[in-house]
């Protein structure tokens, strides 16, 4: 009885199923093993190369920051394109196909809406026209960084990095002109006026033109730089969608275009605008410092990424000698130091975006009404192929101001009638004169302040104000990039969609460089920007009428006054500050708030205590936050779906400070109650909504609370970052002290319902540079250099820049841990 049972059919198939699993699983693990021995990840040994006029070296430091020494500047940036390649060819695969609009032919149909925006806008179209006016001799630069690349992903051979596994795809060509085109994908983006055009067009429907402005206030201090109602002009104008019921209905009944571009679907792959996206830098001078010599400090503000917007590098060769910040796709030092100069950008954020209404000829929907009669829209064809799908055909139309982006754009096509009007976007950036490439070449070959800043002069956009110290004890800012000349009190001042058929609302010229804000060697000793209002002394009108809140810029003044000289310890301090000047008009309101709930005991000597200092283990930073978060809820969510689709992207701090200054503002009574609130009775509510929230994802007892629980800085990797499983293994996560104004910064991503107080914009780099020695100089940043997620490299460094600390950024390291030579054919 038990031989056979032992001998049965059953026995013998489960004897069997795990013979062949085992077999399975060893085979899997000797396929994974393969793979690890395989990969290289930590590139190393001689490579030779066709495409190379002279032998490179490149030698790693122990801070794995590698050392190009070459022989021509040629032959040093297709070194720093190889090295991309070997370090961060998914990076750079990613990049190349957004930028081009094909990201769709390996992931399929949830990047083709973005795809067909990208096209729409034709940055590579726009790319290739430029690249054909630069000079020969950047050309050659430029293709010679593109050559390096190829002939990197090329020396990976089978076993390239695991996204490509997952997505079933390869490496592709680098052009020279996916260089440019990357150029152009950081101007979009850091860019943000044509999303807050827009935005304003769209509470204009509803709102009139001083509510808009209390939603969108001016900056502090300032009229609005615009005295048109242009609230009351669109309406007349016809300019909206009818909301009638039979006109419901026929869009309902509308086959829906689900390739419209959405304005989540931006979010996984670029900043997406965000409001207050900027940077930090300062500058001192000798008699501010211990030395007697500058001190420089830099930290942009960027979307978080796994891997890191950053690459550093050091890059020598006859007239080069810079190391600092390189971006993948970009052959150049972006941001540094030379032997003589250190540099560093902040986004100033002007005005270069303008949306122009245009008026469809009714007699004929292939042209529009110009300011002289009809013009015929320029159109081009443009095909997406997609993943598993047919393929998609659509037409890209232009008017004389720029691409028409709402005929690709969901949330433009719900706001106007598109029958009557469209909406086309004027952008710096798109110039066939744009040349910003030439620019970053030049400042990396820069030996003096004056040759540095003629440099400056190529850098066309994004546009940045640069903060500049040289060994020569000189210290400079300098706005540099190109932005239309405007009037305060003419036309719109960009502030909301111009209309096209009128002369007078076009640009007519460029700032000239002498025109934009500068300064060099004041008498008090110390520059700095923070995106905040800066004027230039030869052109008093401002450069937008949407400059970021000053909060950060009034801290740093603050700390550089405070000591009379400072030190490179000094500086750090700075850039690890928390404390929040944003926090401080809304403190009474906040102290003053009292709730029925369960925990206002427990919570209150934390928010009594509360000084606006948001370091990670602070209870009532995180209840402040919470706070603040359901006061502007309170007030502004009864914007309805237009609050929803920008709170996240606009923090609405600038408009709930100046609401809550006034008592009785009419946006704190709640809107469909009998009784009519004041600010205090909001900020009641929202005391009371905050700490159920807190309850509910942080448990009952408060003091068990703090910030850096909530406030997660999260290096996202694309297009991995949202999927189970996949997003633990590629994403980065660090708890972060700081909040969207504090000079170390982490904005939340308030429009995050599982995790609101998540950061995913903070530092994207910190770096100090000494100017006595700058060998003495450091940097951090969020991740780490490599871009292959099984390797130590890629999240190392996470827990050091979440704590503030440094890693030195020298020249003539002491160790070399690992060198590639690689040898021409």
């Amino acid at each position: 009885m038990n031989s056979f049972a032992a001998n049965s059919p059953l026995k013998r198939f489960v004897r069997y199923f795990l013979y062949l699993l085992g077999v399975l699983l060893l085979l899997i693990a000797g396929l994974i093993a393969t793979y690890l021995v395989s990969a290289k990840s930590s590139f190393s040994g001689v490579v030779t190369s066709a495409t190379l006029n002279q032998p490179v070296q490149i030698q790693f430091d122990e801070n794995d920051i590698p050392h190009i020494k070459a022989k021509s500047q040629s032959d040093a940036f297709y070194a720093l394109g190889f090295l991309h390649a070997t370090e961060r060819s998914w990076q750079l695969e990613l990049s190349r196909r957004l930028a081009s609009g094909r990201l769709s032919e390996i992931l399929g149909e949830r990047t083709v809406s973005l795809d067909r925006f990208l096209r729409t806008l034709g940055i590579k179209y726009a790319a290739e026209k430029q690249y054909e006016r630069y000079p020969t001799e950047i050309k050659q630069l430029i293709k010679a960084y593109a050559d390096g690349v190829n002939a990197g992903n090329q020396s990976l051979g089978w076993a390239l990095p695991i996204e490509y596994f997952l997505t079933g795809s390869q490496p592709g060509h680098w052009s020279p002109t996916d260089s440019v085109a990357w150029s152009l994908m950081m101007a979009l983006d850091l860019g943000d006026n044509w999303q807050k055009e827009l935005f304003r067009l769209e509470l204009s429907q509803y709102l009139t033109t001083v509510q808009v402005w209390d939603v969108m206030p001016p900056y502090p201090g300032n009229a609005p730089v615009s005295n048109l109602d242009f609230a009351k002009l669109y309406k007349e104008l016809g300019v909206y969608k009818q909301s009638s019921k039979s006109s419901e209905k026929q869009s309902q009944n509308k086959q829906h275009d689900p390739y419209l571009l959405q304005s989540t679907d931006l979010q996984p792959w670029i900043s997406d605008n965000q409001e207050g996206l900027g940077s930090n830098n300062w500058v001192l001078a000798g008699k501010k410092t211990v030395s007697g010599k500058p001190l420089l400090a830099n930290d942009p503000h960027l979307g978080l990424s796994a891997p890191s917007t950053w690459y550093f590098a050091h890059l020598e060769a006859p007239g080069l000698n810079v190391i600092g910040a390189t971006l993948p796709g970009i052959p150049a030092v972006v941001l540094g130091r030379t032997t003589k100069i250190a540099w560093g950008f902040t986004n100033t954020g002007p005005d270069v975006q303008d949306l122009y209404l245009e008026k469809i000829d009714p007699n004929n929907p292939n042209q529009y009404i110009g300011p002289d009669g009809p013009l015929s829209f320029l159109v081009r064809e443009e095909i997406i192929q997609i993943k598993d799908k047919p393929p998609l055909r659509f037409v890209v139309k232009q008017s004389q101001h720029g691409p028409i982006i709402s005929d690709s754009h969901a949330r433009s096509q719900k706001i106007i009638d598109s029958k009557r009007f469209a909406l086309a976007l004027r952008w710096t950036a798109l110039d066939t004169e744009n040349q910003t490439l030439l620019g970053g070449i030049m400042m990396n070959r820069a030996d003096s302040m004056e040759s540095f800043k003629s440099a400056l002069r190529y850098h066309y956009a994004p546009m940045q104000t640069v903060a500049i110290a040289d060994t020569q004890g000189n210290i400079a800012l300098q706005v540099a990039g190109t932005t239309p000349r405007r009037q305060p009190g003419q036309g719109l001042y960009g502030v909301a969609p111009a209309l096209g058929w009128e002369r007078s609302f076009d640009w007519v010229s460029y700032l000239p460089f002498e025109q934009l804000p500068s300064a060099i060697n004041p008498d008090s000793g110390w520059l700095a920007s923070a995106n905040q209002q800066i004027i230039s002394n030869t052109n008093p009108n401002p450069l937008t009428g949407d400059w970021d809140l000053p909060f950060r810029y009034d801290r740093i003044k603050s700390m550089l006054e405070a000591k009379d000289q400072h030190d490179r310890a000094s500086m750090q301090t700075m850039q690890g500050d928390t404390l929040s000047l944003a926090s401080v008009p809304l403190m009474d309101l906040f102290k003053q708030a009292k709730t029925n709930h369960s925990l206002q005991a427990a919570a209150q000597s934390f928010i009594q205590s509360f000084d606006g200092n948001m370091t990670k283990d602070s209870i009532g930073a995180l209840i402040f936050n919470a706070w603040a978060d359901q006061l502007t809820r309170t007030l502004f969510s009864r914007l309805g779906d237009s609050f929803t689709e920008e709170y996240g992207r606009r923090h609405f701090r600038a408009a709930l400070i100046t609401q809550a200054s006034n008592p009785n503002s009419p946006w704190c009574d709640v809107p469909n109650t009998p009784a009519v609130e004041n600010c205090q009775d909001a900020a009641n509510v929202a005391l009371d909504k905050a700490l159920a929230d807190l309850k509910e994802r942080h448990g009952n007892s408060p003091s068990d609370w703090q910030w850096g629980q909530a406030h997660q800085a999260i290096s996202e990797h694309r297009p991995f970052k949202g999927l189970p499983i996949l997003s633990n293994f590629f994403n980065v996560r660090v708890p972060i002290p700081g909040d969207a104004f504090t000079v170390n910064v982490g904005r939340p991503a308030l429009n995050n319902p599982t995790a609101p107080y998540q950061s995913n914009h903070a530092a994207s780099l910190r770096a100090i540079y000494d100017l006595n020695d700058l060998e003495q100089s450091v940097f951090m940043f969020p991740t780490g250099q490599s871009g292959w997620v099984q390797s130590g490299r890629y999240r190392h460094l996470s827990k050091a820049w979440s704590d503030n600390a440094f890693l030195p950024l020298t020249m003539n390291p002491n160790q070399v841990s690992r060198e590639i030579l690689i040898k021409s054919k």
